[in-house]
């Protein structure tokens, strides 16, 4: 319950939680659907679905303009790869949240001359570019924890295991939940695109996960990278 209250206390908590529950529908009424499975029941949940979207645009809205000037701050970073990283995925973001402030307003039908398909489509190569920035930090940061630690040499060809990697990162939560949910986010917006196929029920998947990814990193201070 404490859990609960404090994940509620916070707007990204709020965010978090209503987008678990989101792509949960999306999962559940493309599997409903998939076997024929009460048509009320998955008109209900695609319309849940849709809600919970546009309640999340509102929880967004004006965040493009702190995404912007937080990466402002990060320009000043000691390390090189983690400030161009941080810095082009934040920039990218803001241009992410104000094209989807964009989408909220022909949502709610305040603008009614929107192209909600361009907007959508754009923010979706700016999320897709972010997830890409991000990306290439986490790998920049296990490939940092590998060469910190001895190397285990096997007798036959002296390599790190693979086992021995996989535990390595395991071991520092931080980067282990931030690659974990930027691998699923990553196919979103690709499905979004085009660019790959995907049902439903699997991007509801990859969506559960990473939410949850996201979940733990603001309930565990200790497995959120930062800079993020």
């Amino acid at each position: 319950m404490e859990v609960l209250i404090r994940l509620n206390s916070q707007t990204a908590g709020r965010d978090k939680s209503a987008r678990f529950i989101q792509y949960l529908c999306k999962a559940l009424w493309d599997t409903l659907e998939s076997n024929d499975v009460n048509s009320q029941l998955i008109d209900q949940l695609r319309t849940f679905e849709l809600s919970l979207s546009t309640f999340r645009k509102t929880l967004r809205f004006g965040k493009c303009v702190d995404v912007f000037y937080s990466s402002l701050a990060s320009l000043h970073h000691s390390d090189a790869v983690v400030r161009i990283t941080v810095t082009l995925s934040r920039l990218a973001s803001s241009m992410f949240l104000f094209c989807d402030h964009i989408v909220w307003f022909a949502r709610t039908g305040f603008v009614k001359s929107v192209n909600v398909e361009k907007w959508n489509r754009l923010s979706n190569k700016y999320w897709l570019f972010s997830m890409v920035m991000n990306l290439i930090r986490d790998f920049y940061e296990i490939k940092r924890l590998l060469q910190m630690q001895p190397p285990k040499k096997n007798p036959e060809n002296k390599v790190r295991l693979p086992l021995d990697t996989l535990r390595c990162i395991c071991d520092h939560k931080a980067v282990m939940w931030d690659t974990i949910k930027n691998v699923c986010d990553l196919f979103i917006p690709l499905n979004g695109l085009g660019i790959v196929r995907l049902n439903p029920r699997t991007i509801g998947l990859l969506g559960l996960i990473s939410s949850l990814a996201g979940l733990v990193a603001l309930i565990e201070p200790t497995a959120k990278l930062s800079p993020a």
